[in-house]
């Protein structure tokens, strides 16, 4: 049991090395928060456009999907954010050597430096960022604790297929030497997917149909239509079950392709 105890406590430390690593880039944070500020903007003034030719959009009014393009905004630093390389970036340099001979699993070791990032810019980003909707459109909080609960539990396991998804698209440079172009192809069909850029209920119903069934669903639109109240009863605990077998399936995957890379590991340069 004292092994055991220590074996997490590894994953605890790595995970607050992360968040206070975050703590030193307090001018890219700001920078990054009037950004994200900045195109909350514009979605909504572009869908205030729209409500003033039609009063409701798939059973959203004007304020419901404010309220879901400045959470969308708030979140997608959590769960898919820009220009993420670190990963990519250790295998071309050759320093995830250091990294795969660590006492400890190495999918694992990337996940808790993630998940300390991901808390980081929860407070530092999210928080901020909705505030900012708050006091520009008067968006305010919809429902109570309860919806704000499952909008938080769902969360964490859309920020846990966000890591096993990232994860994925950069280890492929293990076995590409120029991985950027799948880096960024990547990115762009998770922040489509995941509805940052129009809600996914707006979506024509043939693509809807396809995006619901995707990974990309429980990273920010479930938990965004928790908070709207959207999502509830019956529908929920299917979107539990359908979430959790992906989570399953991204993390043995993404588990399974780190072992494959570490028996035949080629460093490029270094």
């Amino acid at each position: 049991m004292p092994r055991k105890t220590h074996y997490y406590r590894f994953y605890f430390e790595v995970a607050r090395a992360s968040f206070r690593r975050q703590l030193v880039y307090r001018w890219t944070n700001l920078t990054g928060l009037i950004v994200n500020i900045f195109f909350g903007a514009i979605f909504s003034y572009v869908m205030i456009a729209l409500f003033q030719a039609r009063h409701d959009t798939a059973g959203y009014d004007l304020r419901d999907t404010l309220r879901y393009i400045w959470l969308v905004q708030a979140l997608i630093m959590v769960v898919v954010p820009f220009g993420w390389t670190d990963l990519m970036l250790t295998i071309r340099s050759g320093d995830v050597v250091s990294d795969l001979s660590k006492p400890c699993d190495f999918y694992w070791y990337w996940f808790s430096r993630e998940v300390g990032s991901a808390l980081y810019y929860f407070l530092f980003r999210t928080v901020p960022i909705y505030l900012g909707g708050m006091l520009l459109f008067g968006i305010g909080l919809p429902g109570g604790w309860v919806s704000w609960l499952g909008s938080g539990f769902f969360l964490l396991i859309g920020a846990a297929l966000g890591i096993a998804f990232r994860f994925l698209y950069n280890i492929i440079a293990f076995w590409i030497i120029e991985a950027r172009a799948m880096v960024t192809m990547g990115q762009v069909i998770a922040t489509f997917f995941t509805g940052s850029y129009i809600p996914i209920a707006f979506m024509p119903f043939w693509l809807r149909s396809i995006t619901l069934w995707l990974p990309f669903n429980g990273m920010m639109n479930v938990p965004t239509e928790i908070f709207t109240g959207k999502l509830f009863g019956g529908a929920l605990a299917f979107e539990f079950l359908r979430q959790a077998l992906w989570l399953v399936a991204l993390t043995l995957l993404a588990r399974g392709i780190a072992a494959i890379a570490a028996r035949r590991v080629v460093v490029q340069g270094g």
